[in-house]
């Protein structure tokens, strides 16, 4: 397997949520965010990962797409993590990451990659 993770390398916790959208009781749209893991008492659970910031020619790259802040998460395999409308909390960080692109390392349904940016609202 050409990407993986040992099992000391996933120490970075990540809370990983999915952004319903919808209309409120007047018809303005409205978002909210919704644990993936959760305890049954509301509470979010963290999933430990390994988080890799981007470095390198990866960083030129990046400021040429105009990516903000790109990093690497590699993290166990799971179907709740293949949705495309993920935000992701690295720890005790208020500012989400959106998701860019989710691969399920070799088709394997072993190890996801997830690569992320900086969320940044509309200017």
């Amino acid at each position: 397997m050409s990407k993986s993770a040992n099992p000391g390398e996933l120490r970075t916790p990540v809370y990983f949520k999915r952004i319903n959208r919808g209309l409120d009781g007047e018809g303005y749209p409205q978002e909210a965010e919704v644990n993936v893991f959760g305890k049954a008492n509301g509470k979010d659970v963290p999933c430990m990962c390994k988080w890799v910031n981007a470095h390198g020619t990866e960083v030129f790259q990046s400021m040429q797409l105009e990516i903000r802040e790109p990093a690497t998460i590699t993290t166990r395999f799971s179907r709740k993590l293949l949705d495309p409308k993920l935000i992701i909390y690295k720890g005790d960080d208020p500012l989400p990451y959106e998701v860019i692109s989710i691969d399920n390392v070799e088709e394997r349904g072993v190890w996801l990659e997830i690569k992320v940016q900086r969320r940044a609202g509309a200017r």
